[in-house]
């Protein structure tokens, strides 16, 4: 007996979905330097919008009728979803050409200021920080012009002053990508506080001589490396916390140094450190006249302390 019933297809949403993740992975299998988290982080919301507008756009079209047919239903999200990814492919090959690679070299005069907090805002790619600048900061930047440059602005207040060093938002969307390296040299008697974000990349911060009271990190997807080594003159207040990146903390062996770490860490191990309580402590914690007290905190997903020689 014949079916009088049409057989009704199914959404294309979730085969949309499929074939760009599948395009995603083999773009990145050929193309292993290519970094797709900083779009993903940053624009996921707007595959949400899309989705969004499309089931309304289907709902206002239903059939109000009781056993109406229902061909047509849930075809709007598919075609928003798929408008979202040719634009998205647009944007893609109008912005793998149309970047301007730049190097720039900028320093800042520290004038009265004996009391410095720098802050630096780095949304992805390279970023090595730091001392031994004879100025304030001696800094290069590499960069592809089209996906932003950076900024630097300086202030006082009598004796204190703020640093900042941030990246301007690009012209357009860069899928492919990103050639965004920073070196700051910092330098050693002015700096007393540094606060660092970071979106996704790699950063390396080699704070040995510099005579910081506290230091802030937050990672969403990237790698830090931060080595804390060295002979502190004065107590010192570390925060690292974020998403889902890795960081591997260098801690001096000479000074007192604590360690509490809290929230949804995936993995932490430890390296010449001992359990005490609720913290982790070294062998010259509570005799060392200086102290260094670390706060790890967060969706991070690996911490690797080690002790320096």
């Amino acid at each position: 007996m014949a079916d009088d019933h049409p057989r009704q297809r199914g959404p294309l949403t979730g085969a949309l979905l499929l074939i760009t993740a599948g395009l995603l992975f083999l773009y990145a299998n050929l193309r292993p330097e290519w970094n797709p988290w900083p779009i993903i982080s940053r624009y996921w919301p707007v595959l949400l919008i899309v989705l969004g507008l499309g089931k309304l756009w289907d709902v206002l079209r239903a059939p109000a009728a009781p056993g109406a047919p229902q061909k047509g239903r849930r075809r709007g999200e598919s075609v928003a979803l798929l408008i979202l990814l040719i634009l998205l492919a647009a944007a893609f090959v109008r912005g793998r050409g149309s970047s301007r690679f730049v190097h720039e070299t900028k320093s800042v005069d520290a004038q009265h200021a004996t009391s410095v907090r720098a802050s630096v805002e780095m949304s992805t790619g390279e970023l090595k920080i730091s001392g031994g600048a004879a100025k304030l900061l001696d800094a290069a930047f590499d960069y592809n012009e089209g996906e932003g440059h950076p900024e630097v602005s300086y202030d006082e207040s009598g004796l204190d002053g703020h640093l900042s060093i941030s990246q301007n938002e690009g012209r357009h969307i860069r899928l492919g990508h990103e050639d965004n390296r920073w070196d700051l040299r910092l330098n050693n008697d002015a700096i007393r506080e540094l606060r660092l974000q970071m979106g996704a990349g790699q950063g390396t911060l080699n704070l040995n001589g510099i005579s910081l009271k506290r230091l802030e990190v937050e990672i969403g997807a990237g790698e830090i490396v931060a080595d804390l080594t060295g002979d502190w003159k004065q107590d010192v207040d570390v925060s690292v916390q974020g998403g889902v990146g890795s960081a591997t903390i260098r801690l001096p062996r000479n000074i007192g140094v604590r360690v509490h770490a809290e929230g949804g860490i995936g993995s932490i191990s430890v390296g010449g450190l001992r359990h005490d309580g609720d913290y982790y402590v070294n062998d010259a914690y509570g005799k060392s006249p200086v102290t260094m007290k670390v706060t790890v905190e967060g969706g991070i997903g690996e911490i690797r302390l080690r002790q320096g020689p």
